[in-house]
C-alpha cells in the first residue's frame, strides 16, 4: 500500500520546487508547521490549502513546558489578551485551540496528564468569535517557539516508538 507523503515545515518556495519536479509521483497530503498567535504563518497556510495540502499545526499555543523552554522566553500564557479571551469562555489559555481548528487546520496538542487530555476534548464545546481570532492572529511577532531540531528529534522518536509498538 502506498501512502501520500507528509511534509515537515516546508515553506512556499520549497513546496513549489517539489511540485515542479517532473519525477513527483505522489502529491504531498499534509504539511506540519509550527503555527500559533506569535507565528501564524497565514501565507504558508493559504498557499498549502490552495495546492490541496492540508496543514497540521504543532505547538499551537507555544511550548511553555518543553524541556528547552526558558523563563525569559516570551509566552502566550503571560499575554493579557489571551488571558482575557480564555476567561470569557471559562477556559484555561491552553484550551484556546479552536483558534487552530477554526482556521481549517488539524492540531497536535500536547497532553501529559489525564486532566490535560480531558481538557483537550473540551475544546469542541465553544467557538471563538471572529474578532477574537483576528486579535490572536494580529500578534504576528514572527517568533518561533519550538526549535525545529528538537521537534524533529521528538517526531523521529515518536515514529520509532509507534512502529515498535504496532509491530
Amino acid at each position: 500500500m502506498e501512502e501520500d507523503p507528509s511534509l515537515l515545515q516546508l515553506n512556499c518556495k520549497q513546496i513549489d520546487q517539489l511540485f515542479s519536479n517532473p519525477g513527483l509521483r505522489h502529491k504531498p497530503a499534509n504539511n506540519q508547521i509550527e503555527s500559533h498567535p506569535y507565528l501564524p504563518q497565514e501565507e504558508l497556510i493559504k498557499f498549502c490549502q490552495s495546492k490541496g495540502i492540508s496543514v497540521t499545526a504543532y505547538c499551537p499555543l507555544g511550548a511553555p513546558n518543553w524541556p528547552w523552554s526558558k523563563p525569559e522566553d516570551i509566552s502566550l500564557f503571560h499575554d493579557p489578551q489571551t488571558k482575557e479571551i480564555a476567561l470569557k469562555y471559562k477556559k484555561t489559555q491552553l484550551r484556546l485551540i479552536p483558534l487552530i481548528i477554526q482556521r481549517n487546520l488539524s492540531v497536535i496538542p500536547k497532553s501529559v496528564t489525564p486532566h490535560c487530555t480531558e481538557e483537550n476534548f473540551q475544546m469542541f464545546d465553544f467557538e471563538l468569535a471572529e474578532e477574537e481570532i483576528e486579535t490572536l492572529l494580529a500578534f504576528k511577532k514572527q517568533y518561533p517557539i519550538c526549535m525545529l531540531s528538537e521537534y524533529l528529534l521528538l517526531h523521529v522518536l515518536a515514529t520509532l516508538d509507534y512502529h515498535w509498538i504496532s509491530s
